[in-house]
Order: structure tokens, then sequence, then C-alpha cells
């Protein structure tokens, strides 16, 4: 039966009513990993990592809306990689012993690391 005006999504907002479209707000897929990261001289291990975000845990704090720089360390080909990451933080989980830290990437690349990065310096987009 139609009744005019109604539409399958008023079922799903009245369901969920945060989230109108029954979508999910990820905007690519995750894959869990374990690669080991930098921050400011702090390191850590990612948990998980897609095209647009990384979450990652380490013992270095950070603030929701801060703009951070690190490295992920990565084997591609047998090759050790370092990718220099640049983005907003967009959650932070306090856990007993490390921090939790999702950031939604705005810049990456691949360097070699038998190049010095200072992932603390501006980065060219």
């Amino acid at each position: 039966m139609h009744i005019k005006g109604y539409t399958r999504d008023m079922e799903i907002q009245q369901a969920n009513p945060s989230n109108p479209a029954g979508l999910s707000r990820r905007s690519a897929d995750r894959f869990a990993s374990e690669l080991p990261i930098e921050i400011g001289g702090v390191l850590g291990l990612t948990r998980n990592v897609s095209a647009t975000g990384v979450y990652f845990e380490t013992t270095r704090d950070q603030v929701i809306g801060s703009r951070v720089n690190f490295l992920v360390e990565v084997i591609v080909k047998g090759e050790r990689l370092k990718m220099v990451c640049a983005g907003d933080v967009v959650r932070v989980d306090q856990k007993l012993g490390t921090v939790g830290i999702a950031v939604k990437l705005s810049s990456s690349f691949f360097t070699d690391t038998d190049h010095s990065v200072d992932p603390s310096e501006p980065l060219d987009n």
C-alpha cells in the first residue's frame, strides 16, 4: 500500500534519527592492520587503515579537531617504505595505557626509508 509522501527512508529515520538515511558514515572500506607508526617521536600501531583515514593506538594524546602529521611504515613488494601522512583528528579513545586516535587523512605519500622525512614539517599538497 502506498501512502502519499511516505517513503521507506521515513521508517529508517524513525528507527535511527541520528542516521536518517540509514547509511554508514564511512566513505571507504577499512582494513585491519598492525603497522608501526611514529607521531612526534612517539611510536604506535595502526589498528585499521582506509583510503581516507587511519585509526591507531599510541601513548601520545591528541585533541579532536587538531591537525597531525605522522609516519606509517609499510612493506610494498619487499621494500620498506614510509607513508608520510597529514590529517585531522576526528576521534580520541582513552584506553588503559594507550590512546586510540582516528584521523581523517588530508594528504599522504610514500617515501623510501633512505630519505629522512620530518613528519612535523608542512606537507606539499
